[in-house]
């Protein structure tokens, strides 16, 4: 698909084009230098004409910020995928070196440049871009993101140059999209930072698509990423890490641990990555409390176990004590991995795939029932005030998780130790073992549910 990124230097406004031109806020934007720091890739279209649009990291002209070799790498490897490019710069601020040194580069690569100078609030400013004809390309326009004056010129003269072949194309690729987004499965990476998630994504992927540093809390954004390996359709959130609520920062901070809380509650399967090294911490604890409140399914993923000493018994130490902290999440399946040598990233995925399935399974209300009354033989209701309590029957109802709705005489009886036995055994018997499972307890009677 033809491919247009958004490039530039910090808080020029890269991220609210973006938002602008898609229409809606995906990226995060904040007056804060260099808060982008990953590429967000969206499918588009302007006057019925799809193409790709790319929202890059700020371009950053100096190593005093601990990001800009990494934010640099991403910008640089979009000079390659990219086939044409809009330059963000600043009006406000005017013609700086940054913007001359982006240019430069930007002139190496022979493709089409469109420069869109933000921050021109009104058509009496429009003067104040004729400085950055300096730059060298022709296509110069005064826009404002805030105002949504000129974005509509800017695209107009992008889609003018697209050739005929590439239109066709690029509507070929979103009828394809479209029909494969309806199995697509959509898989929330998240973890505390520095666990590995975006290295995690890359091997998958097998490209740079996030942002990857040793620097904890990198990802900003929710990197969202389609990839079909094997005619099958995965997409992948890969979230910002979340860090204990004393160490989040109103802002920026604050918005991503939104943006990851909604990448968990569209996931269909969530994959919490764990540091080896670190083992489950208190911390993991709290973010998988997450997955287990909105009944999402989990992988557990303990990532860079290269760098664990290569013992036996140390990998079975590492195992227990990350199902021991995590024992409210005894269908999840815990998985060892090394994104960096590639170990195991296939099994993931395999892994995401069964489980995908177990949560759209469907049984027989025969099934079921069979179960439930296997389950009493084994281990009877306890009697709530002096009165035994009962099961009569139960019938799964639609949709994901696998809930079930049974119907019995006391639904207020019906304690945590019995539900959690009853869970446990419905997941064995009928081939939950793998998904969280919701069970409704209903009187017979008075049709008034308890939970």
């Amino acid at each position: 698909m033809y491919r247009v990124a958004i490039v530039g230097r910090p808080n020029v406004g890269k991220s609210s084009l973006f938002n602008r031109i898609i229409g809606q806020k995906k990226a995060i934007v904040e007056d804060i230098p260099g808060i982008t720091r990953d590429r967000l890739i969206q499918t588009t279209e302007w006057r019925n004409i799809p193409f790709e649009l790319v929202d890059t990291g700020g371009y950053i002209e100096t190593d005093d910020d601990k990001f800009a070799p990494f934010i640099r790498k991403q910008i640089e490897k979009e000079m390659e995928d990219a086939d044409a490019f809009i330059l963000v710069v600043d009006s406000k601020t005017g013609l700086t070196e940054a913007d001359k040194d982006i240019a430069r580069i930007l002139h190496k690569t022979e493709k089409p440049v469109y420069i869109a100078v933000n921050k021109v609030d009104n058509p009496s400013q429009e003067d104040t871009i004729y400085e950055f004809y300096e730059l060298g390309f022709d296509k110069v326009f005064p826009v404002s993101t805030i105002q949504k004056y000129g974005v509509a010129d800017l695209l107009d003269e992008v889609i003018e140059n697209i050739p005929d072949y590439e239109i066709q194309a690029s509507k070929e690729e979103v009828k394809e999209q479209e029909i494969y987004k309806k199995d697509e499965i959509k898989v929330a990476i998240i973890g505390k930072p520095n666990a590995g998630k975006s290295s995690i994504l890359n091997a998958i992927t097998g490209e740079e698509r996030a942002l990857v540093s040793n620097i904890p809390g990198t990802t900003r954004d929710v990197v969202d990423t389609m990839v079909k390996i094997e005619n099958k359709t995965y997409r992948f959130l890969d979230t910002a890490g979340l860090r204990k609520k004393s160490k989040v920062d109103y802002g920026v901070e604050f918005f991503s641990v939104g943006r990851t809380l909604d990448a968990i509650k569209k996931a269909d399967v969530v994959v919490h990555v764990i540091d080896a090294e670190q083992g489950a911490t208190e911390q993991d604890q709290k973010i998988a409390h997450l997955s287990q409140k909105y009944y999402k399914p989990v992988v557990i993923v303990i990532n860079k176990i290269d760098r664990l000493p290569k013992r036996k018994e140390v990998l079975n130490s590492l195992l227990k004590q990350v199902k021991e902290k995590l024992y409210f999440l005894p269908y999840a399946p815990v998985l060892t991995v090394s994104a960096k040598k590639h170990i195991n990233i296939d099994k993931l995925l395999k892994t995401v795939e069964e489980v995908y399935k177990q949560v759209w399974k469907r049984v027989s209300t025969g099934q079921l029932n069979k179960a439930l009354q296997q389950l009493q033989s084994l281990q009877a209701p306890p009697s709530y005030q002096g009165k035994p309590l009962k099961i009569y029957y139960g019938t799964q109802l639609e949709g994901k998780p696998p809930a079930f709705l049974l119907f019995v005489n006391y639904p207020q009886g019906f304690k945590e130790n019995y539900v959690k036995f009853l869970e446990n055994g419905l997941r064995k018997l009928l081939g939950y073992d793998k998904s969280p499972m919701k069970l409704i307890f209903r009187d017979r009677h008075t049709n008034q549910p308890s939970r």
